[in-house]
């Protein structure tokens, strides 16, 4: 039988399905009078911004309460992965686009209504629209609100004691200028990696920066369209180059280590030149290294000129089973306000995506949050998304197991077609996990 639900949660899904299947698909009724609306997320800074958002639109509506909880990353997908089937998950729910789609498409999802879409279509980036729209019925499932564009930080100390002047546009310029940054003790250790890469960690999110970093920039893909279905798009030399790149970063030309401190961390501690994240990083820095300088560019292009970068987007969806759908929705087109996506920017660091908001007063104190905002509209520098179809976070996750295994792997570096035959299984396993579900292109 092919699979609908991912896979992760499936049996505990199906459990809440058996359990109060009434609720799946269906619209409830509306609670009257005093309401309380609950809004679910796993960023720490984010809760606490919503909490002063509602605070502004409780004394507006006082007869709405709202209610923000805060989850671990890991938890807030079991939670959701329980709870929604079951008829038990917040008003609101904090999730990535391609996230929320499975939920969507088996019926649990509220479709938003015209007038907090009208505010995406006046306001907001054409690649949300794209992003938060069902590719079967062409229908939006979910809101936008907040973006994870990736670009690059690089210390501008270390750059002028390396004598480097201005930022690498591609990515070989990249490895040179790491070559140039990395140091390294008596006995050859890294002591500052030249370009941190993100080799382990998150899981899905080890790939995600894997994808930004390099597969971007050589025209690979995890997956592509064929015919209206789906199979890998990187069992080729874009993909083989790929990991070729990674590879001599770690054993060839070291400007990375498994070892070293790496990300936000690292990066603040000054173990590490260059590195791939997002714009709350900017907020991390100014509260745990405040005397650092920095600045950010633009994900460098390929050796063919391809460039670009990974954007998912953030939404918050309500579900069928919410008593309070009038309140959330309302309260979700209060977070989309010029207003609040200033205080979004400013107090959680995650990337707002209102244009129409002004900005500008937070751009005098953090510089690094305009280089971001003008990201999104940079010509040749396009802003990726996840594909919105069932199984895409179990093909990004599987891979990312994958991949952070093959980087401790010295012989990949110098053993080419060792390396192809470990992507070219990779990509087999992904096209494994599309016809499960009905979706690989034959």
């Amino acid at each position: 039988m092919k699979k609908i639900l991912p896979r992760i949660g499936m049996l505990i899904a199906i459990l809440g399905i058996l359990a109060v299947s009434a609720f799946a698909g269906g619209q409830g009724g509306e609670t009257t009078g005093p309401v309380t609306v609950t809004y679910w997320t796993s960023y720490p800074l984010l809760q606490a911004t919503v909490e002063h958002a509602g605070e502004k639109y409780m004394a507006q509506n006082p007869d709405v309460t709202i209610e923000s909880i805060l989850f671990p990353q890991r938890a807030m997908d079991e939670k959701v992965a329980v709870s929604l089937p079951a008829g038990e998950a917040a008003d609101l729910i904090d999730f990535a686009c391609f996230q929320i789609y499975p939920y969507y498409y088996n019926g649990y999802i509220s479709e938003p209504p015209e007038d907090v879409v009208d505010v995406l279509k006046k306001s907001f980036p054409s690649f949300t629209l794209t992003s938060a729209t069902d590719p079967v019925s062409g229908k939006k499932f979910t809101i936008p609100y907040y973006v994870s564009l990736k670009e690059m930080f690089y210390n501008t100390d270390h750059f002028a004691e390396a004598g480097l002047k201005g930022t690498p546009k591609t990515l070989d310029e990249q490895m040179e200028f790491a070559k140039k940054l990395t140091k390294r003790d008596g006995s050859g250790n890294i002591t500052r990696a030249g370009l941190d890469l993100r080799l382990s960690g998150g899981g899905f999110g080890t790939f995600q920066k894997f994808w930004t970093q390099v597969m971007v920039a050589y025209d690979s893909w995890p997956i592509v369209q064929k015919d209206g279905k789906w199979t890998a798009g990187y069992a080729n030399k874009t993909g083989y180059d790929s990991l070729q790149y990674y590879m001599d970063a770690i054993y060839k030309h070291k400007v990375e280590g498994l070892d070293t401190t790496s990300d936000a961390q690292g990066f603040g501690l000054e173990a590490s030149s260059m590195f791939q994240r997002e714009s709350w990083v900017v907020g991390y820095l100014k509260e745990n290294a405040p005397d650092i300088n920095y600045s950010v560019f633009l994900m460098p292009e390929g050796p063919e000129g391809h460039g670009g970068t990974i954007g998912n987007t953030q939404s918050f969806s309500v579900p069928n089973s919410s008593k309070v759908k009038r309140a959330a929705w309302d309260f979700g087109k209060f977070l989309l306000s010029p207003e609040i996506q200033v205080q979004i920017y400013d107090e959680s660091g995650w990337q707002s995506l209102n244009m129409d908001a002004d900005y500008s007063a937070l751009y005098k104190e953090s510089p690094a949050l305009e280089i971001f905002m003008d990201a999104l509209d940079v010509p040749g520098h396009p802003v990726y998304d996840y594909e919105n179809i069932p199984p895409i976070m179990e093909i990004h996750a599987r891979i990312a197991d994958r991949l952070m295994i093959a980087f401790k792997d010295p012989k990949l570096a110098t053993d080419r077609k060792a390396l192809e035959a470990l992507v070219d299984k990779l990509a087999e396993e992904t096209n494994r996990i599309l016809d499960d579900y009905d979706l690989l292109a034959k």
